[in-house]
């Protein structure tokens, strides 16, 4: 039976991963300076591609979770998969059955996101992180009791999901669209690389509320620009509007933080880059067509993706902004 992660394992994963989201670093990208030819992008989400010999790799960057409902052009990317040898996609996480099971028995009540009786969130917060979730509670239409005995952590779970709520975000989407395309066309998937979740978990339970804390400030200001420019970032992706994803989508602050604690998210975070690059520089000795998913920030940013396959003197067709 193949390794995969489920039930609440997965949960715990998830929330790690939410916290970081597509998550790679500082609130504003240093944008890359990448000499791209530039090409007119049929309408549909911008696509880069490149090119050796009887290869080619296209490449599709993810800017975080689409309105529901939004539509987009999805055709554009099922012609775009015709053909294809596969699809290169985010890092995977692995734990078998039996290591689920064993974690669970030796860490009961692992999803109990709640502090210690007598103690509130309120009373750890400093003043004026306390000052500015309030603010951001109200806007997003939440309220701050829902909150008053969780975790750090726990509230950022909390509040990120009332945030999607209200920006009213389906955090699956786009994926689930290019996993369902991929399945139709019967294009294999190829995780950029695996990991295994035990560690990430057996680090993540040994931290107090008090450590989880730093985070939570950092959550706060995502969360605050997040429900301001995530739906407008999502509706420039969709027409593949590179100069309006820029101006509204941010690497989220919690990530490092998160890297921070959890060594091990950390160094899956760290291998994204070189992971990326190398898988695309592989493909690309292989006859064929391969697509690539990945995150428009390490596919953009300064010492992101594209700059990295420009040093290794290849040349990158790219969206006009």
């Amino acid at each position: 039976m193949p390794n995969r992660v489920i039930s609440p394992v997965l949960t715990l994963l998830l929330l790690l991963l939410a916290l970081s989201a597509s998550a790679e670093g500082q609130p504003e990208p240093d944008w890359g300076t990448v000499e791209t030819v530039q090409v007119q992008a049929r309408p549909g989400p911008a696509v880069w591609h490149v090119t050796r010999g009887e290869s080619e790799v296209w490449i599709l960057g993810m800017a975080g979770a689409l309105p529901k409902g939004m539509d987009w052009n999805k055709q554009y990317l099922s012609e775009l998969l015709d053909g294809a040898r596969t699809i290169i996609m985010p890092p995977r996480g692995n734990a078998g059955i039996l290591e689920i099971g064993w974690f669970l028995l030796t860490h009961p009540g692992i999803l109990d996101m709640s502090l210690p009786r007598g103690r509130t969130l309120q009373a750890m917060v400093p003043e004026p992180v306390w000052t500015h979730f309030l603010t951001v509670v109200t806007a997003i239409g939440d309220t701050p009791d829902r909150y008053k005995t969780d975790t750090p952590f726990g509230a950022m779970q909390r509040l990120n999901s009332a945030s999607n709520k209200h920006s009213n975000l389906a955090g699956n989407e786009p994926m689930d669209t290019i996993n369902k395309l991929a399945r139709d066309k019967k294009v294999p998937e190829q995780p950029t690389f695996r990991f295994e979740v035990i560690p990430i978990a057996e680090e993540f339970v040994k931290l107090t509320p008090e450590q989880q804390l730093p985070c939570f400030a950092e959550a706060v200001e995502d969360v605050d620009r997040l429900s301001q420019h995530a739906a407008a970032a999502g509706a420039a992706w969709a027409v593949g509007d590179i100069k309006g994803v820029k101006a509204h989508f941010a690497e989220s602050r919690t990530n490092d933080c998160m890297d921070g604690l959890v060594h091990s998210l950390g160094d899956v975070d760290q291998k994204r880059v070189a992971a990326f690059t190398d898988a695309i520089d592989e493909a690309l000795n292989k006859p064929g067509k391969t697509i690539v998913v990945m995150g428009i920030g390490p596919l953009l940013r300064k010492g992101g993706v594209l700059e990295q396959l420009e040093a290794r003197h290849m040349t990158v067709e790219g969206p006009a902004e």
